[in-house]
């Protein structure tokens, strides 16, 4: 079999990646990368290929012009272009999407083995993969990983800037012959917010926790030592892009406002790259916000302006280390792959109540869930473990031990069972909109 991924957003690199260096160079970016290694590892899969987006911006590196980079013997990546060379994001992709299916269908056109299926991550890929599945009789499946009505639901202010963005996942959700989502959430009650049937389409597989080595603090307390006063307090962590959504400002101030917290514990928030370019209004705003915090919090409060996953893989270790926690306060998370790092590195967590977070620690059992809206509850939650001697050892052990339930090698077998399923059942694959060939109605 061979699998191919079409994911057109971020900066898509073989590791190392540098994570928070565009606003979609996020969590997607791991789950694509992480996914496509373990199928490759199959022994009945042939060839994986990941492909995305072709452009020339040198402060993003300039191994995003190479149109091929391979990853491992049956894993490469491959970069298809548009007329436009330079980096856009997702917002600025809708006007490229026709470019784009053609310059993936020139690459399909001399590709061996042939693919089997394509599997599409967000809806602008989904409308291309759509358009290639209609070309060569073969099935398309379509993962969303962040659904625009949640989003809007989470800030209402911002809604009235969802309906193109709606709209393609609307078509996305209705033309794919299989959908691939990695919670309850997701599949009980955001996809059917869309009033699209997907009986018989859509599974949850919940995807692995990350693939990493085991973590040196040392890296850590190196750069913590230049950034605190007493490094050696318990570590109060979180790691998210600086968007309203993940409510890190809030947490800031929740750590500010407690006194029983902030005078016993240390804040460390990484917030991705905060001199990239490509930063938005809303990410520099964020930022902004949380200096003026961490200007109340001396030396309390770290915020280092850039990370790399080793970096940030080697906080988890030094907060496990110091008897710390690690905070997910965002407002509503579609999954949360960073609770799962924090589990294999032993270290407890106080998580959202929205969200996939919901599952996950009702799965590994490794802490506390807490109402985002309520921002004294993130700092109880916080000081209640840090100070509890007891539970910190009993949800330390639980990641330890439990954060195996969820890994990439049973993501590959199910997502694999799916992708064979489908192109099996060719005869019955779903049925495509007629308008599947033209960019959704209300996307342009």
């Amino acid at each position: 079999m061979h699998i191919l991924h079409l994911s057109l957003t971020g900066c898509l690199r073989a590791p190392p990646v540098r994570y928070g260096v565009t606003g979609d160079t996020g969590g997607h970016v791991a789950y694509v990368l992480d996914a496509a290694a373990a199928q490759a590892r199959l022994a009945d899969v042939s060839k994986v290929t990941i492909v995305t987006r072709r452009f020339d911006e040198p402060s993003l590196d300039r191994i995003h012009l190479v149109a091929h980079e391979p990853v491992s013997p049956k894993l490469d990546i491959r970069r298809i272009s548009d007329s436009d060379s330079q980096y856009l994001d997702k917002s600025q992709l809708l006007d490229r999407l026709p470019e784009l299916a053609d310059s993936l269908a020139a690459l399909l056109a001399g590709m061996s083995p042939r693919v089997d299926v394509i599997h599409a991550h967000f809806a602008d890929a989904a409308w291309i993969a759509g358009q290639m599945a209609r070309r060569l009789s073969i099935p398309f499946v379509y993962t969303p990983h962040s659904l625009g009505i949640d989003k809007a639901r989470c800030l209402p202010d911002t809604v009235a800037g969802y309906g193109q963005r709606v709209a393609q996942e609307r078509h996305a959700i209705a033309s794919a012959d299989g959908i691939i989502v990695s919670s309850l959430d997701e599949a009980q009650r955001q996809v059917p917010n869309y009033g699209v049937c997907t009986e018989g389409r859509l599974e949850v597989i919940e995807p692995g926790a990350p693939v990493c080595a085991a973590a040196d603090a040392s890296a850590a307390r190196y750069l913590l030592a230049t950034l605190l006063n007493d490094p050696t307090r318990p570590i109060v962590l979180a790691v998210a892009r600086p968007v309203r959504r993940k409510n890190l400002v809030a947490l800031a101030e929740a750590f500010a406002d407690c006194p029983a917290l902030s005078d016993r514990a240390n804040l460390v928030i990484i917030a991705g790259d905060h001199h990239s370019p490509r930063l938005d209004d809303e990410e520099r705003d964020t930022l902004r916000a949380l200096r003026h915090v961490r200007d109340r919090l001396p030396g309390r409060f770290a915020l280092p302006p850039r990370h790399d996953r080793a970096l940030v893989q080697s906080l988890y270790a030094a907060a496990a280390e110091s008897g710390g926690v690690f905070v997910n306060p965002a407002l509503h998370e579609p999954f949360g792959l960073t609770l799962l790092e924090a589990a294999q590195a032993g270290l407890p967590v106080v998580a959202t109540c929205h969200g996939g977070p919901v599952e996950i620690v009702a799965s590994i059992g490794h802490g506390l869930l807490v109402d985002p809206n309520v921002p004294a509850d993130i700092a109880t939650a916080c000081l209640g473990i840090i100070d509890d001697p007891d539970a910190y050892a009993r949800f330390a052990e639980a990641g330890r031990r439990h954060s195996g339930r969820l890994d990439w090698t049973r993501y590959a077998q199910r997502s694999r069972h799916l992708y064979r399923r489908l192109c099996r059942d060719a005869t019955a694959t779903h049925r495509r909109p007629e308008q599947a060939s033209t960019l959704p109605a209300g996307a342009a």
